[in-house]
């Protein structure tokens, strides 16, 4: 199934705001203590369509039809080459679609003149990490206890990529 991608739009504030609600998601990539509104969900989207937030907002397509999840990238330069990146996928997550649409979007970024992509994932996201390695992130750090999960502190790991990083794996393949 080709992955595809679609810019954000305001009727998908509710899909949006289903999937951060989700436990999982909220657990893994979000403050468990932050309470998802509609509306404010709809005011980050028209941040982004508006172009008042530099960066971009996809919705992960399998099929150019089902939205399975969403992307996001906020520039963290002035030059727009240093990437930061969010993403997550709904009820289709464990089925693939995650290093898929990742190394789709990275490469479209590198396309595009992006330098270096960062991310960052709780300790105990696993899955995300599997798939950042798979695309070819690099595990660069650790920020310790940086995260209150709703019962305990956890480290926060960085990752990142830059362009030479895809050509020697290319070469290794």
């Amino acid at each position: 199934m080709p992955i595809g991608f679609r810019d954000v739009e305001l009727k998908d504030i509710s899909m949006i705001t289903r999937w951060k609600k989700d436990p999982y998601i909220k657990k893994m990539a979000l403050d468990p203590e932050k309470d998802i509104k509609e509306e404010d969900e709809g005011e980050e989207i028209k941040k982004y369509i508006e172009g008042e937030k530099k960066g971009g907002y996809k919705i992960i397509q399998v099929d150019d039809a089902e939205d399975i999840g969403y992307i996001r990238v906020d520039w963290i330069d002035r030059n727009r080459s240093i990437a930061w990146l969010r993403f997550a996928i709904g009820e289709h997550r464990g089925e693939g679609y995650g290093s898929k649409c990742l190394k789709k979007f990275t490469d479209g970024l590198f396309e595009g003149g992006c330098v270096r992509i960062e991310a960052e994932v709780y300790r105990e996201n696993i899955p995300s990490q599997r798939v950042l390695e798979k695309v070819g992130f690099k595990r660069e750090g650790i920020k310790r206890n940086a995260h209150f999960d709703g019962e305990d502190y956890t480290d926060i790991y960085i990752y990142g990529i830059i362009k030479e990083d895809l050509d020697e794996d290319d070469i290794h393949r």
